[in-house]
């Protein structure tokens, strides 16, 4: 019996780990570079390319600005548009026909000349997802996409500000950007089996000490 339970555990242990997927960003925190001010501009930035110069912000409550936010997640976060309105993305390695999930938030800058708004699009793979617009004091926006579909070993997310073009070194905000592959059904399957015959057996030896 125990014997049957350390291999049912092991199962649970596999499945679990499939359903609670790595993420593939490296750096979707922005936490990889620390920064000892309130923000510091950077000409590389751990896991991304960008074809501007980086800027990474302390949140407000970690040292940064204190009219700026805190950071969605950690202590820091990334400034789009340091010097102007600016590109940045990742190649991730994915695997073809395999769908992933992605999420990050995303914030206006709350000093941004006559409340202009900012706006972004998101690419995966070089098709766009969506472009959305925030308010200069929106704070942080949650964006979720689910079932994204790879279709090569390599996929490219990209984050492209496009406002606000009377005020480019404003830069909006990101932060929390998370991709996992979407478990496969399977393996739904196999934790769903594995919780119901480790119930089953601690039914037994419940039953078992009574006796």
């Amino acid at each position: 019996m125990n014997n049957v339970k350390v291999i049912l555990c092991g199962a649970l242990l596999a499945a679990s780990s499939g359903v609670n997927a790595a993420n593939l960003v490296v750096n979707g925190g922005f936490e990889a570079d620390t920064i000892s001010g309130a923000y510091e501009q950077l000409a590389a930035v751990t896991g991304w390319t960008s074809d501007g110069v980086f800027e990474i912000q302390r949140g407000s409550d970690f040292g940064g600005w204190p009219q700026f936010n805190t950071a969605y997640e950690g202590q820091q976060y990334l400034e789009l548009n340091s010097t102007n309105l600016t590109s940045i993305w990742q190649d991730l390695g994915t695997t073809t026909g395999q769908l992933y999930n992605l999420s990050f938030a995303y914030s206006g800058r709350s000093d941004t000349p006559g409340q202009l708004n900012s706006a972004l699009e998101i690419y995966w793979g070089g098709t766009q997802l969506l472009s959305t617009s925030v308010t200069y004091h929106s704070d942080w926006v949650e964006y979720h996409f689910t079932n994204l579909l790879a279709t090569s070993n390599s996929t490219t997310l990209k984050f492209t500000s496009i406002e606000p073009q009377n005020a480019p070194s404003y830069g909006s905000f990101l932060d929390g950007v998370v991709v996992t592959a979407v478990p496969e059904p399977s393996t739904f399957g196999m934790l769903g089996l594995g919780i119901a015959v480790m119930a089953y057996l601690g039914r037994r030896q419940r039953q078992h000490n009574l006796c």
